[in-house]
């Protein structure tokens, strides 16, 4: 009987207009920015700039270094530095590095000899990285990706300087890897930004992130829990965003990519060791990803039985009312997608960014259960 009333009432009208609403505030409250900061069409940087440490761990890389470090090394900028620590390269990667570090004074070179029997080196390389860096800022890079443009750490800087964070979080891009897999991660990426922006920043990648090199040696100490359970980049990340203003880069020429594709079995490990790290550092913010994700379920699920009860009664106006909402949502994302194509050059994925919208429901969701499950087992 109380099904049947609720049939006969516009109910469901009224409640997918609800989470239309709801959603739509969150898109407007966490990703306007990203999408639509207004932005200097020549990025430029008056006065003296900040010194910057760039910090590169390798292992086994000769390839990827002999496009990355001209790179990195002709970047526009009067005052950094890259240190590259090498973790017992056995290719060619020590010569290359001893041939470039004679010819460029801003190159140092630190070997990390520690028996790789005895545990991932990942953090201790990363240790030695900042103790060797001079400057008062630091950026982690990874080998395996490329700056967007020889002005990447002007960008970084230069919102560094326009909102006065102490720490800005730069775009990755995925552009090699397939579009589930692009979409996903641009998705989580925008939500560590999004949150940084409203003063919630709770983690990011590492790669592409300035920091304050005091963050790192001073203040309070890590936590042995994270940092053990949790050997990667973020683990000591979400330790120096906490209580650090921080906010997002929103510079084009800012952007890294990521010069290999992503296979799924390295994209499942990734996405479940960043839920780990969140809940060892008790990251509530991404609970706010959580709750707009279970609203954008409700969303199609109530619109799916709006239009089942219309198409039913034949209903005119409940279905031009349906049919609204749903290009509402579109053409939202659509506007949405635009922005992050201008700021991030996201070129290819704003097309079908109405068809991720529901899939990425199913996608958070399982991770969590997977992790949920792993957390059982284990």
């Amino acid at each position: 009987m109380g099904l049947t009333v609720l049939y006969q009432e516009p109910f469901f009208i009224i409640a997918t207009m609800g989470s239309l609403a709801v959603i739509t505030l969150l898109l407007f409250i966490q990703y306007t920015r990203p999408a639509f900061a207004k932005r200097n069409k020549t990025v430029k940087l008056h006065g003296e700039p900040p010194g910057i440490s760039i910090i590169l761990c390798v292992r086994n890389e000769y390839d990827s270094l002999v496009h990355l470090l001209p790179a990195l090394l002709e970047q526009e900028y009067n005052n950094f530095e890259v240190i590259v620590v090498d973790k017992n390269s056995e290719d060619d990667t020590e010569v290359l590095l001893a041939s470039l570090e004679h010819l460029h004074k801003n190159l140092i070179i630190r070997t990390l000899s520690a028996d790789r029997r005895f545990g991932y080196d990942n953090l201790m390389a990363l240790g030695i990285g900042i103790r060797a860096a001079h400057n008062p800022y630091i950026v982690f890079f990874r080998p395996d990706s490329h700056p967007a443009s020889n002005k990447w750490l002007v960008s970084l800087v230069k919102n560094s300087l326009e909102t006065s964070a102490r720490a800005i979080i730069g775009y990755i891009s995925f552009k090699g890897s397939n579009p589930l897999i692009r979409y996903d991660m641009l998705e989580q990426q925008l939500h560590y930004m999004a949150m940084a922006d409203l003063n919630l920043a709770y983690t990011s990648e590492g790669n592409n992130t300035l920091f304050l090199k005091e963050r790192f040696i001073s203040g309070k100490e890590f936590k042995t829990m994270t940092t053990a359970c949790n050997q990667c980049e973020q683990a000591i990340v979400s330790h120096v965003l906490d209580e650090s203003k921080a906010r997002s880069c929103i510079y084009p020429e800012g952007t890294v990519t990521l010069n290999r594709r992503v296979t799924l079995r390295e994209y499942h490990m990734i996405r479940i060791r960043n839920l780990q790290t969140l809940i060892l550092i008790k990251s509530w913010p991404y609970l706010i990803l959580t709750f707009e994700k279970a609203c954008t379920a409700a969303f199609y699920i109530l619109l799916i039985l709006t239009f089942r009860h219309s198409a039913g009664t034949q209903n005119i106006i409940d279905l031009t009312t349906i049919a609204g909402m749903l290009l509402f949502r579109w053409v939202t994302l659509w506007a949405y997608h635009t922005g992050y194509r201008i700021h991030f050059r996201e070129k290819e994925l704003v097309f079908a960014a109405p068809l991720w919208d529901p899939a990425s429901v199913l996608i958070h969701f399982y991770f969590l259960a997977a992790l949920f499950i792993k957390r059982i087992k284990n």
